[in-house]
């Protein structure tokens, strides 16, 4: 089965009324249009998309297999219905198959398609949590700068894989063609445990694993290093004070020469 690649290219425009994408409401809001080439075996199968939102929500959408747009909510139905009938409109998005899509593919080949890039891995406690009144602590498991997007983020104790408790972030698109993505899991931590975030992605021969153990916090390694530091000072100044104590002790002890003849004068 071959591989499937997507290539998006897209722009906002705020606080602007448009003809591709309208509002009755005279009110500030935003659009964004995605055009997409979808790759299926090089390009033997090629699927092109041109989708638009409207405040973060996809209304309706082009799709070069289906040859017409989709209205994906009432608020797209009026455009989709609008380009439908305009014959110039669709044949256009047609052609955009082998006038954009394919003609691009060999530049978009060697700087995107066969783009690998492994990611890094930083697991970590979450700064509220190093000393939480709760009982459950919460582990975060930050994956960032690889490419393609499709990545799998997995959480273990103790080689137990977690699955209950485990939340993730969107996944964010850096602006040098990499991504982001940020597994968090609520636990309870013990000591002796071992926590592992295993990440799976196409650029590495075999999941990466990062382990992480629990650590005192700032605070309670600070008190040791205080009480430590008490103790040395303490035994510092008790052998000070024993010295001058056994030195003292012998300067005040009288001379006692040796009681012989010799030493009595007549």
């Amino acid at each position: 089965m071959g591989t499937l690649y997507c290539i998006s290219f897209m722009f906002f425009i705020s606080l602007i009324r448009l003809d591709f994408c309208r509002s009755s409401a005279a009110v500030e809001y935003m659009t964004e249009e995605k055009f997409e080439c979808h790759y299926l075996n090089g390009t033997q199968q090629v699927r092109y998309l041109h989708r638009c939102f409207y405040n973060q929500e996809e209304t309706v959408y082009f799709d070069s297999n289906k040859g017409e747009y989709i209205a994906k909510t009432e608020f797209g139905k009026p455009d989709a219905d609008y380009w439908n009938k305009n014959k110039d409109i669709i044949e256009q998005r047609k052609s955009a198959v082998e006038r954009f899509c394919k003609h691009n593919y060999g530049v978009w080949k060697e700087g995107a398609i066969e783009r690998k890039v492994k990611p890094e891995i930083v697991v970590s406690l979450m700064p509220n949590h190093e000393e939480p009144r709760t009982v459950h602590h919460i582990l975060q498991c930050n994956v960032f700068g690889f490419y393609p997007s499709e990545v799998e983020v997995k959480w273990y104790r103790n080689g137990q894989e977690e699955t209950e408790l485990v939340t993730s972030s969107a996944l964010f698109q850096n602006g040098d063609w990499s991504f982001r993505i940020l597994v968090m899991l609520e636990t309870e931590i013990h000591k002796g445990d071992t926590f592992t975030c295993e990440v799976h992605h196409i650029s590495l021969e075999a999941p990466h694993r990062v382990d992480w153990h629990p650590q005192m916090s700032d605070s309670a390694k600070s008190k040791r290093a205080t009480g430590i530091g008490g103790i040395v000072l303490g035994t510092a100044f008790l052998i000070v004070g024993v010295v001058i104590y056994m030195r003292g002790r012998k300067a005040k002890t009288p001379f006692r020469g040796p009681q012989s003849e010799h030493f009595i004068h007549t």
